[in-house]
Formats: C-alpha cells, sequence, structure tokens
C-alpha cells in the first residue's frame, strides 16, 4: 500500500494512543477495515484522493475506532524552520552555451525538472497534523521547489535562482501533479519504479510543448528519485518489487530521457533507508499506529530479525544496481546528455537528541519530510552536485555548509569530468 495512503485514511486521528494494548487494537482495526473500503471505493489515478476521503469520512463514523481511539489529543506541530545556512557561492555562467554535459557550470541551468513519488511531491512538508499530509507543497519540494528565497529555504531551485532569476520549471505554491504550478514536477504521490518511465513520457511532453523552454538549446536538469515506495510494498510481493524490476524501471525511464532529451543532466538519487521509521514510529504513538497499518509496515515493524536483514538488504541492492547502471557508461554516449548518481541519501539519519532521532525533520508520520528534512535534502544533493564522482558525501551534515564551484572545478561533476 503507497506511502500516502495512510496519510489520507488517517487523517482523522486526531488522539493518541492510550498505552501498547490501545496501539495493538487501533492497528488491528485498521489492517482488517482498510482492505475492504479500499476495495469498495477502488482508488487509483486521479480519483485516488477523492476515493480515500471517502474511506476517511466511513472510518470517521465508525463509533468502534472510536472509542480504541478515546484518548488525550496529540500534539503534532511542526518546528519552526530557522534561515537556511548562507549561501556564498559564485555560479557565474560560461562566457558561451557549452556544448558538453561534462563542462557545464551551475549557471548554466536554464530549466528544471523532477521525477518521484510524494517525496518530491512535496506532502506535508508544512504539516502540523495528520490532515496537512493530504497537501502537496510542491513549492517546498527539495530538488525543485521555488515558492520563497533560498535564504528562507533550501531547495535545487532555489539555490540555482539565487543568481539565474530566469531559471525555468520550478514549483510552488501547492497542488497536484495536474495543477499548472506545478510546471516541471512530475512526482506524484504513491509511485513506485514501475511509474517512472511513464513520468519521463510527461515530463519530455511538457519540455517540449512549454513555450518557456527553448528545447533543443536550454541546459536541463532533471531529478529523479524513487524506491522508497517499492521497498515499503517489498514485503507483500517480493517478485513485483525485486532489485530485477526495479533498475530495470529506472533503466526504461533513463533510457527515454536519453534518447529524448538534448542538453540534460540527470541526478539519481539513491532511495532512502526506509528502516530508519523503525527507530522514528518510537517518538510518537500516532506513529506507531499508523506504520503499524499501513505505513511502510515492512519497514517499521518488521516480523523478525530475518525479514529486517531482508529489508536492509533490498535497500542495499537497489542502490547498488542504481550505481551499476549509472556506472556502465550508458548514457555517455552523447556529450550533450549525462546521469549521475548522488548517495547522499544512503547513510542519511537525522540528529538524536537525548538519545531519539530528532523528528522534526519529518512530516506528522514520521515519514514525509517536513520543510527541516527538504531544505536539508536540498542541501545534501547540492554538495553532491559539486562534489566529484567517487568522492560523495553519503548522508547529510545537518546545517552544515554549502560547498561551492571552485575555479580548478567550476562544474557540475560527473564521470568525465
Amino acid at each position: 500500500m503507497k506511502l500516502l495512503l495512510i496519510a489520507l485514511v488517517a487523517c482523522f486521528v486526531g488522539a493518541s494512543v492510550a498505552d501498547h494494548q490501545h496501539e495493538r487494537d487501533a492497528i488491528n482495526y485498521l489492517t482488517g477495515r482498510i482492505p475492504e473500503l479500499r476495495s469498495k471505493h477502488s482508488p487509483s489515478g486521479s480519483a485516488w484522493t477523492s476515493a480515500m476521503y471517502k474511506i476517511v469520512r466511513e472510518l470517521d463514523e465508525s463509533a468502534e475506532f472510536r472509542d480504541i481511539l478515546a484518548a488525550k489529543p496529540e500534539k503534532l506541530e511542526a518546528e519552526p524552520l530557522a534561515d537556511s545556512a548562507p549561501f556564498s557561492c559564485q555560479l557565474d555562467r560560461s562566457p558561451s552555451r557549452p556544448t558538453s554535459a561534462h563542462r557545464l557550470r551551475p549557471g548554466d541551468i536554464d530549466v528544471i525538472g523532477a521525477m518521484g513519488d510524494s517525496l518530491t511531491a512535496a506532502n506535508g512538508a508544512l504539516a502540523t497534523s495528520i490532515l496537512g499530509l493530504l497537501t502537496e507543497y510542491r513549492g517546498y519540494a527539495w530538488s525543485i521547489g521555488g515558492q520563497v528565497s533560498l535564504s528562507k529555504h533550501t531547495t535545487i531551485a532555489n539555490v540555482l535562482r539565487h543568481q539565474n532569476s530566469n531559471l525555468y520549471g520550478h514549483s510552488t505554491g501547492s497542488g497536484k501533479v495536474s495543477s499548472s504550478n506545478s510546471v516541471l514536477n512530475v512526482a506524484e504521490p504513491g509511485k513506485v519504479a514501475s511509474d517512472m518511465p511513464g513520468q519521463a513520457k510527461e515530463l519530455v511532453r511538457r519540455l517540449q510543448s512549454d513555450s518557456n523552454v527553448n528545447f533543443n538549446k536550454d541546459w536541463k536538469l532533471i531529478t529523479l528519485f524513487i524506491g522508497g515506495n517499492d521497498v515499503c510494498d517489498y514485503c507483500k510481493d517480493k517478485n513485483e518489487f525485486s532489485a530485477d524490476n526495479y533498475i530495470r524501471y529506472i533503466r526504461e525511464a533513463l533510457d527515454y530521457l536519453h534518447a529524448n532529451v538534448p542538453r540534460a543532466f540527470v541526478n539519481v538519487a539513491e532511495v532512502l533507508d526506509v528502516s530508519l521509521v523503525k527507530d522514528l514510529k518510537d517518538g510518537s504513538s500516532i506513529c506507531r499506529v499508523l506504520q503499524g497499518s499501513f505505513l511502510c509496515k515492512c519497514g517499521a515493524m518488521p516480523e523478525n530479525e530475518a525479514e529486517e536483514r531482508e529489508i536492509q538488504a533490498i535497500i542495499g541492492e537497489y542502490q547498488a544496481r542504481l550505481r551499476q547502471l549509472v556506472d556502465s557508461g550508458r548514457y555517455d554516449t552523447r556529450e550533450d546528455f549525462t546521469v549521475v548518481t548522488q548517495p547522499f541519501f544512503r547513510n542519511s539519519k537525522p540528529p538524536k537528541i537525548n538519545g531519539k532521532y530528532d523528528q522534526s525533520y519529518f512530516a506528522p508520520d514520521c515519514f514525509h519530510f517536513s520543510r527541516k528534512g527538504h531544505d536539508e535534502s536540498a542541501k545534501a544533493l547540492w554538495n553532491n552536485m559539486i562534489e566529484p564522482v567517487g568522492q560523495k558525501s553519503t548522508s547529510w551534515t545537518p546545517n552544515g555548509p554549502f560547498k561551492c564551484p571552485t575555479s580548478a572545478r567550476p562544474y557540475l561533476s560527473t564521470r568525465k569530468n
């Protein structure tokens, strides 16, 4: 069941569970009811949200479940975000438009796009309650958001706009993928690797049809990030969500971009270690109920140590196979196109406070990123883009500095520079 489902289904939950027995009762109830309701309302495609609202209303009318969750409301307020770390890099453009992706300066980027799931749609980025997880805060998405200035929130688009106000493609405000303000952010909640070929085609369609894009001349930065939902569904269908299938779909999407998009630098971010939710859930009874019912139960509540090791193994295999694909040179056959694996999520974990992970990096479901999480993810991606291949950071550095291009290395880093 996809990551956003639990946020939608549980948006009515305004109370914490009194003790562990109540948590188990709530988990059992949700686990029993949702397959029935999901089948009844058949949520899919563009009807996903409206169908989930129907499920929410039906569950909300359940006296049995209200009795189970009859407890003191739990505070779910997001921590205010202080101003981002100062950015002092010079992002000058090349004297003339480069013809090689391996001689591309950050300032040469004219257009930005993104593909992925709810983590790129920025579900819950500004949420202060479970209900807020319904909202796609695309303007704050780490790889493509452009709602506010860089001094207030770090995104890759904001970094590039710092000295290039003409950058195009960044998303603003909130809304679905079909909203005009999504622009070139084609990510959608609930998507998995098998959806990436379709997203690649939609992104190319938008690039070709938008009069603000000079399709043949503009340099395009595209970031693809997918895999969290695949890992979370792995326990339910190990064949469908195998590493073979994961990489097959990613390869198909990248092949399409390679064949159809001139002048492109493509970031592929490695999948996040979703087993982190196993520890995050301990800080919130709401998260324990949600994750125990739907939200990545595979990662949050493995049945035993063997299953936990299996989840860790599939995450590692996704990451390794992605590196193998990109390092094969498959996408370095044209000078004006390249793909680079960015590994900053591989070992990323939030800092700890009093021995527990700082949950302020996450939305109220303990899975999606809060604004703070988006901020740190963007900074980590930026630093990866500057760091040489083979010397890239594999984790966040909360509150750490931005890395800058230098006179010796003024270009975005690739396998060939």
